[in-house]
């Protein structure tokens, strides 16, 4: 199969990303999918958020986020705070905040690959009539004991579920490198790209991305940790220079540093850094504010 998305093309466009294929027990083909593409992008128009290419999809510069979705707070110390989000972020709850991020722009979702995020994507689509484009985390992770055919499998799930990309996480990538395991890591690369979907790699540690290009390991976008705080994002301030050399689109993720920064000033210092995306986790009352602080940040920006 030869459905590999062109790499390295990175246009300033609006709109929205291409639908992929249904999720498991498909409710549409990819035909019909592709009509209620036609349709999300015209009334996706107005809300006028800021899109740019990656490879064939119109991918939103603000990207939801699903750790809170999937019960990840990062709100250490508190030991209660995973059990919440839990109990919060039921199945319907979720499919209303991606529609909701829908009609504000925000055509992309980001999150784990497993039964919960596949759950609550295939109630979305169901009760919405069409799907948000996902770009899919790997969640077998080598660092934790994952085999090789476990990551293979992981990754094989995402395509079977429609996912538009996929990355191998950015812990799992620090773990490979650290092990000097490339070879490995490139293998799930060209895994994800010979599925069909675009190839990511995810990074907490700038010497991973150094190490990788090193490698000419080529991804179509990578995920880095950036904030000021340095929260699970070794040394930020040598980030901005590193990703200005790449050839491919940087996700910033980790913006906020999980609910420690306002998003004023965290998609601010990621968009003057360099940022081509913004990943960020929401609740449902943050959803319209985040939009709209992103597209008028993004105009400012670029004017």
């Amino acid at each position: 199969m030869n459905n590999t998305p062109s790499r390295r093309k990175f246009l300033k466009v609006t709109g929205t990303g291409t639908l992929g294929a249904a999720l498991g027990n498909p409710l549409c083909s990819r035909a019909s999918c592709a009509t209620q593409l036609n349709s999300l992008e015209s009334r996706q128009a107005s809300a006028g958020l800021p899109t740019l290419q990656m490879g064939k999809h119109k991918i939103s510069r603000l990207i939801v986020g699903g750790n809170p979705f999937s019960s990840i707070a990062h709100s250490e110390p508190l030991v209660y705070s995973s059990r919440l989000f839990k109990q919060y972020f039921t199945h319907e709850k979720v499919a209303a905040i991606l529609s909701m991020c829908l009609q504000h722009g925000i055509n992309t979702f980001l999150g784990r690959i497993d039964e919960n995020v596949l759950g609550f994507l295939k109630l979305h689509e169901k009760t919405s009539g069409h799907r948000i484009p996902w770009l899919a985390q790997t969640s077998a992770k080598p660092q934790q004991g994952a085999t090789k055919e476990d990551l293979e499998k992981n990754i094989t799930i995402a395509a079977d579920n429609g996912a538009v990309g996929c990355y191998v996480q950015g812990e799992s990538a620090d773990y490979f490198v650290a092990q000097k395991n490339l070879r490995e890591l490139a293998g799930h690369v060209s895994l994800i790209r010979r599925l069909g979907m675009l190839a990511g790699i995810g990074a907490h540690q700038n010497e991973t991305i150094e190490e990788i290009q090193k490698a000419d390991i080529t991804a179509d976008f990578y995920m880095k940790t950036f904030n000021r705080l340095g929260y699970y994002a070794v040394n930020p301030d040598q980030t901005p220079g590193l990703m200005a050399q790449s050839k491919v689109p940087w996700v910033a993720f980790k913006i906020l540093a999980a609910g420690r920064i306002e998003p004023e000033e965290g998609f601010r210092h990621a968009l003057q850094a360099g940022a081509h995306f913004l990943c960020v986790g929401m609740f449902d009352f943050q959803v319209e504010d985040n939009a709209r602080l992103a597209k008028k940040l993004m105009a400012e920006l670029t004017t």
